[in-house]
């Protein structure tokens, strides 16, 4: 068992991505040689991550139940035998009988129990592509974020060395009794504050990594290293809504699977119905009495629907079905009001990016101004570093919506059951 949770080999993913089997995910090149990509994490993901394995166990369960499902009754064998025990001909003979009896009335819903297992099996490989895909998509946002916090590390290390820099200087003016002890405080007391947001970066850091290490079905502590060439999105252009709509039943595997599940219940009333009317078996026999006289004969039964009916499983079928139903319909409206959500939630994220992105060339414009007045003496160094650290602020307010982008751009791969639903949303 060990075995299953060893990491492949670089050759040996490439050879499973090249041969995957998905309605959405395409077999691809995989090459990790030059980083993880976030298109390879979600191939990775279903290739290794280990709660699939007992999820596409239940594959086999319905391969199964279809087997069952196509079988008829056996027949059955019955024997007697009776031995004269009184009266007046003692020499009278044992008398037996032999019975063979089957139920023909399996064969009128059998077709039905086929067709019903038939659509379950194929529900259940749907919901199985389902929970595959959305452990693949987190994977693939999990590396987004790990790129992103990156970048924000490498900004707040630099403003926190800024502050250092920044807090020493007023120390020793302090010391000097150029600069008032409350200016001296504000500097310990910012930097601490970057110290603090650093530290908690580092740790949702590590702790995505970890979570990406598990969707990958990777050791906790198995370094993985990310692409780096990996371009973010400052924009996403999104299709119109109805074209989103269009034909959703049809893309969200999730709502293919409760349809299956829906069409495969309808079969199970349809068998429950016919199960109401009188169930027939027939039946030959062989038998000999006691004066030695064989007899060969056939035979009927059938039961009497008077009480059951089976008036119980109708409706429990029948329930069940309106329930499948519900859910579906339930299903497939929060899909739609998800996709309608997350355009709008798109559409703000895109303005407020170009906004940011306006933004920061005049913040670095003066920047530049103030190191310029420092270098004649015109602007207090004070400044120039407050200057600067907006500037930071608002690069790492940058990487924060383009991530918020990623988030709702996978969010709408999700709802509407298109992979790459933007030419220009990918992961290289």
């Amino acid at each position: 068992m060990e075995l299953q949770l060893e990491t492949p080999t670089a050759y040996q993913l490439s050879i499973q991505a090249a041969q995957i089997k998905h309605p959405l995910l395409k077999p691809m090149p995989f090459n990790i040689q030059d980083g993880l990509s976030p298109d390879e994490a979600a191939i990775l993901a279903v290739l290794r991550n280990p709660e699939l394995r007992a999820v596409r166990d239940q594959h086999g369960i319905a391969n199964a139940q279809l087997l069952q499902a196509g079988l008829l009754p056996d027949p059955q064998v019955s024997y007697s035998l009776s031995a004269p025990s009184g009266g007046s001909n003692l020499d009278s003979n044992n008398a037996f009988g032999i019975g063979l009896s089957w139920q023909a009335t399996a064969l009128i819903w059998r077709e039905n129990k086929i067709t019903a297992a038939e659509k379950q099996q194929q529900g259940v490989d749907l919901q199985i592509a389902w929970q595959e895909w959305q452990i693949a998509q987190a994977a693939k946002l999990a590396v987004y974020q790990l790129i992103i916090y990156s970048k924000q590390q490498g900004l707040l290390t630099e403003m926190a060395q800024r502050l250092e820099d920044n807090r020493a200087r007023l120390q020793q003016a302090a010391d000097e009794g150029l600069v008032t002890e409350l200016e001296r405080v504000a500097a310990v007391s910012a930097k601490n504050l970057v110290d603090i947001r650093l530290l908690a970066l580092k740790l949702q850091k590590k702790q995505q990594q970890q979570r990406l290490n598990r969707a990958m079905g990777l050791k906790p502590h198995e370094a993985v290293r990310l692409q780096q060439d990996i371009e973010l999105l400052t924009e996403l252009n999104t299709p119109a809504y109805d074209t989103l709509i269009h034909d959703v039943e049809n893309l969200r595997l999730d709502l293919m699977a409760l349809k299956r599940g829906y069409e495969s219940q309808e079969e199970r009333v349809h068998i429950a119905v016919l199960q109401q009317f009188p169930q027939i078996s027939i039946g030959f026999n062989h038998a000999r009495d006691n004066s030695n006289l064989y007899t060969m004969g056939f035979g009927v039964s059938m039961t009497v629907p008077i009480f059951d009916r089976n008036q119980g499983q109708i409706a429990l079928d029948r329930a069940t079905r309106q329930q499948l139903f519900d859910q579906y319909t339930s299903r497939l409206f929060q899909a739609r009001a998800d996709i309608a959500e997350l355009l709008v939630t798109i559409a703000s994220i895109n303005k407020q990016i170009q906004s940011v992105r306006h933004a920061i060339p005049d913040l670095a414009n003066l920047v530049n101004a103030y190191q310029s007045g420092i270098e004649n003496g015109q602007v207090d160094v004070f400044n120039y570093y407050v200057a600067w650290n907006s500037l930071t602020d608002k690069k790492i307010d940058l990487l924060t919506l383009e991530l918020q982008l990623v988030q709702a751009g996978i969010a709408l791969e999700v709802a509407s059951g298109l992979y790459h639903v933007t030419p220009d949303f990918h992961g290289k």
